[in-house]
């Protein structure tokens, strides 16, 4: 039907009049909505085919206008700052370059206060992992060459308290052995000394056979206590060391094996292999077994395989019991199992390898607590100096609220820890990008070298693990390490790292370099994504603050419920006044972004308009897009900021039950973290890459959600797993 201009009667309310919810009839559609939005006051004047007098509303005086509140207005100028309404930036040239505009949302709107008040007490306290300056190594009872060795040589002029009560116990007794200390208190020693001592007793050689066992979670810490024994072995060269790892090849290990070693420091699965499958691997005349990192040996499933690994011992143990050789070493295998924390999965992991064992603690108390009594609420606690900050960030500003802090701990050695390797290869290109890489270089002397160097285009980018990072500043040095690198990539990298005489060596990792590492000088320790345990959480801090140096450690939560974190959690494991600061994201990014752009223009006055000092917020936000048009413009980096925020939510789904009131993934806003990768999707476009696929021309079904999260619990869980490589 043909529309003839003619106009209906419409009953509306009379200028001035009270407006009542009056239902519209006749005319078009179009005209009928447009008048119901108007009576609503939802709508601008309506067309001329409606009498607009009628609904007009009435003018405010200048008095009026005057007399409403502040608050009411809107700010002239778009405000960037924490306050600012939620406002939308326009770019020109489209999503990927194209001639229309996309719209990008701002990071400071729609973003939670937390609810947490920020610390003023500043209180320090003495190290508790410190060497006792009243005791020394040759009054422990060890020999006086290895003694001096340790003090001389070596420069430990002084035992830690786990030392100074754990050598004695290994010395002068012949039980089975657990004992927990604070990270960074000297373990390793602990279990060594006493090990060397009793060999240096006896006429030992390379061809005595294999006397002691220590077994490891992970590669990086095998290597660690590896390099601890060559350099005990420097006072008694007729000790031999050996290793054995999972990536490294069976044949150059079998050939070590064959020639004969006394001390093997091994992780489980390459040495039960060695056990299977290597005649020369002789372990009957085995004196001493050390489970290093014992929940950890649980976590990762090694208790079969241990298991396993004790059996085999056992059986061929019978040997040497009726031998008179040897007198001094224990007449019966010793088997120590140290742990920082006394969980149920150490505590049965005891009872299957550990005999009526004693209970020793970094307390100096010996044997008073009994290790089937002892449960797992005995919780450790970090170490008395380190400083620990919690910073709650908005999910949108946790990117570049990484970027202030480590341009605020610049001139240091920091570690940032990261839940899964997509985010740690994701945010090593972020920080790395335009920087210089570097690679391998042959000296003519034979040695290997990492120099600065530009790859070629035929090198494979991702087996270097260092660049440098101009977008922090001149000097700084970025390292990536992850479970996924192949083992020379690890090792190389981590070695880098240790060596690095940059002024800021930072170090991207997952947990894989968490538990037991010693590297030297490491001012910062930076938990991006929270821990999974309280467990990770200290053995992660214990990075920094190591043997009574002093350490600082900050703590990246959300808004929400992760604040509850705080009092629910670590305020247990930091329970000194004043170790446990919260801390403002604003000062953060003031810090990081306002004093770099400072010194970029010193001779400015202060009274300068142009002066960037103080418009940290603008500055944070324009770093932040450049990053997005980064991975807008290279379209395979944008995938893999993909995979990596999926990677992360994956990860996050993974925490324990008895922590999902602090970390519950469908609490997390997915969109505004997003944003912290530098992705301007909506979750609903994210959603196609996480949920399941779709069938062509056909509508997929709607995935059940308690399913969902459980397929991607597995997930998680087996990344984890491929995270060490085993």
């Amino acid at each position: 039907m043909e529309d003839d201009g003619m106009l209906m009667n419409f009953s509306v309310p009379v200028a001035g009049t009270e407006r009542k919810q009056e239902k519209v009839t006749g005319g078009k559609w179009r005209d009928r909505r447009k008048l119901q939005l108007s009576m609503q006051g939802r709508s601008p004047v309506p067309s001329t085919s409606v009498n607009s007098s009628v609904i007009e509303k009435p003018r405010l005086s200048k008095e009026a206008k005057d007399s409403k509140s502040n608050t009411t207005k809107r700010p002239a100028v778009p405000s960037f700052g924490p306050s600012a309404k939620k406002i939308k930036f326009a770019e020109k040239g489209g999503e990927f370059g194209g001639n229309g505009s996309s719209y990008v949302s701002s990071l400071f709107t729609s973003n939670t206060a937390n609810t947490l008040e920020i610390s003023s007490d500043n209180t320090t306290h003495q190290p508790s992992n410190a060497p006792l300056d009243t005791s020394k190594f040759d009054g422990l009872g060890i020999n006086e060459k290895l003694a001096s060795h340790l003090t001389e040589t070596l420069r430990f002029k002084h035992p830690t308290k786990v030392q100074r009560t754990v050598i004695p116990s290994m010395l002068n007794s012949q039980t089975d052995l657990f004992f927990k200390a604070q990270t960074g208190s000297g373990k390793t020693l602990s279990f060594l000394v006493p090990i060397f001592h009793k060999l240096m007793e006896e006429r030992i050689s390379r061809d005595s056979g294999l006397f002691a066992v220590i077994l490891t979670p992970t590669r990086e810490l095998a290597n660690q206590i590896y390099g601890v024994m060559e350099t005990l072995t420097r006072c008694c060269h007729h000790i031999v060391p050996g290793i054995v790892i999972g990536g490294e090849k069976k044949k150059s290990e079998k050939a070590r094996l064959r020639k004969g070693v006394n001390i093997l420091v091994a992780t489980p699965g390459r040495l039960a292999d060695h056990i299977e499958n290597t005649e020369s691997l002789k372990i009957g005349q085995l004196r001493w077994v050390i489970l290093d990192e014992g929940d950890k040996l649980i976590e990762l499933g090694f208790e079969e395989t241990i298991t396993k690994i004790t059996d085999k011992i056992t059986e061929k143990s019978e040997i040497w019991k009726t031998t008179t050789q040897y007198k001094g070493l224990p007449k019966e295998r010793v088997n120590v199992l140290c742990s920082a924390t006394m969980q149920d999965g150490v505590q049965k992991l005891g009872s299957i390898v550990l005999n009526n064992p004693k209970m020793v603690e970094d307390k100096e108390q010996v044997g008073t607590t009994s290790f089937e009594t002892a449960t797992s609420e005995e919780n450790m606690t970090a170490p008395d100096q380190l400083i620990q900050s919690v910073a709650v960030v908005p999910p949108k500003l946790r990117l570049v609220a990484l970027c202030g802090l480590l341009k605020r701990v610049a001139n240091n050695k920091t570690i940032v820890f990261f839940s899964c390797s997509d985010s740690v290869n994701f945010h090593f290109q972020v920080f790395t990008r335009d920087g210089k890489k570097f690679k391998k270089v042959k000296n003519e002397d034979g040695t290997i070298e990492v120099k600065e160097a530009y790859l070629d285009d035929d090198e494979d980018e991702e087996e270097i693990g260092v660049m440098t990072a101009p977008t922090l500043g001149p000097g700084s040095t970025v390292f990536k390490l992850h479970g996924s690198m192949t083992q020379q990539a690890r090792t190389s990298t981590l070695q880098s790292f240790i060596k690095d005489a940059s002024n800021h060596s930072i170090l991207f990792c997952t947990d894989v370099a968490s538990r037991g590492l010693d590297l030297p000088n490491i001012s910062n320790v930076i938990e991006y994504d929270p821990p999974f345990t309280v467990d990770d959480h200290l053995h992660r801090i214990g990075r920094s603050a190591r043997v009574g140096n002093e350490g600082n450690a900050t703590l990246f939560l959300l808004p929400g419920n992760e604040e509850s974190y705080v009092d629910g959690k670590l305020k247990v494991v930091h329970p000194k006044k004043g170790s446990l600061r919260i801390i403002g994201y604003e000062d953060i990014l003031r810090d990081g972004f306002a004093e770099v752009l400072e010194q970029e223009a010193p001779v400015k006055k202060s009274n300068d308009p142009k002066r960037k000092e103080g418009k940290w917020d603008i500055h944070a936000t324009t770093w932040h897009l450049e990053v997005e048009r980064w991975l807008l413009e290279d379209s395979t980096m944008h995938d893999r900021a993909v995979q990596a925020f999926t990677s992360h939510i994956r990860a996050y789904a993974t925490h324990l039950s008895s922590e999902r009131s602090f970390f519950n993934v469908k609490l997390l806003h997915l969109g505004h973290l997003a944003k912290s990768f530098g992705l301007r999707e909506t979750p609903k476009k994210l959603g196609k890459s996480i949920g399941t696929t779709q069938n062509e021309g056909k509508k997929a079904k709607k995935e059940d959600p308690r399913k969902k999260m459980l397929r991607m619990a597995k997930m998680a869980v087996k990344s984890n797993l491929s995270e060490f490589n085993y």
